[in-house]
């Protein structure tokens, strides 16, 4: 038997840019509920690829915003929290769109 390789991998980015539909596209399973209303995903959603050679442990987080309410503020901790998790964070974004301050505040508070 070969090397066998795992890893983390969190999917990161703004609300409704498609990270629960990544997942379950890469998966081959409907995991993750996916809609067109933003902040469908409200807590870390976690599944597993296995193949014969690796196995990678996706987390799909909520998408990172400004909170206006306390359930923000829980959602926008909880996928901030995955960057101390994972082996790997993908960022996941519409390149048609500017809001990536956020995204490089959580970026650099983690990496202090």
């Amino acid at each position: 038997m070969g090397k066998f390789y795992s890893g983390f991998v969190s999917l990161i980015g703004r609300p409704n840019v498609g990270k629960s539909t990544l997942m379950n596209c890469l998966i081959g399973e409907k995991i993750a509920i996916t809609s067109n209303k933003p902040q469908t995903t409200r807590n870390k959603i976690t599944s597993i690829l296995t193949k014969d050679d690796f196995q990678c442990v996706f987390l799909d987080t909520p998408g990172i915003h400004k909170p206006k309410h306390k359930l923000g503020e829980f959602m926008v901790r909880s996928a901030e929290n995955t960057f101390k998790e994972v082996d790997l964070v993908l960022f996941w974004w519409n390149p048609q769109t500017r809001y990536w301050k956020r995204i490089s505040m959580c970026w650099k508070n983690w990496a202090m």
